[in-house]
């Protein structure tokens, strides 16, 4: 039970790590590629959800795509362990109350 505790952890802790990376990016456009690309013009950033997953800092007719597929599907992927993980820990739960009532 105290493993499936700890595999539960380690699930959030990968989808908050991979939620930060993207708000990272997107923070970057924002701010630092002002000043790494183009002093004294203003990106703005553009979160895209599609078949490829990407931020998008536009400037004018500049267009700088960052992508994030990996970060999406390890989110995903942490989710989907964090609910199996819940699910474990639940049924260990139950075993041992069971156990102890019987």
């Amino acid at each position: 039970m105290v493993a499936a505790a700890f595999v539960f952890a380690t699930f959030v802790v990968l989808a908050f790590t991979s939620i930060a990376q993207i708000i990272s990016l997107r923070g970057w456009c924002e701010d630092d590629a002002i000043k790494q690309i183009r002093a004294g013009t203003g990106f703005t950033s553009e979160l895209q959800l599609d078949s490829t997953p990407a931020v998008l800092c536009r400037s004018g007719s500049v267009t700088i795509e960052l992508p994030i597929s990996p970060s999406v599907a390890t989110f995903v992927f942490a989710v989907i362990g964090a609910a199996i993980s819940v699910f474990v820990l639940v049924r260990a739960a139950r075993d041992v109350r069971e156990s102890r009532a019987a």
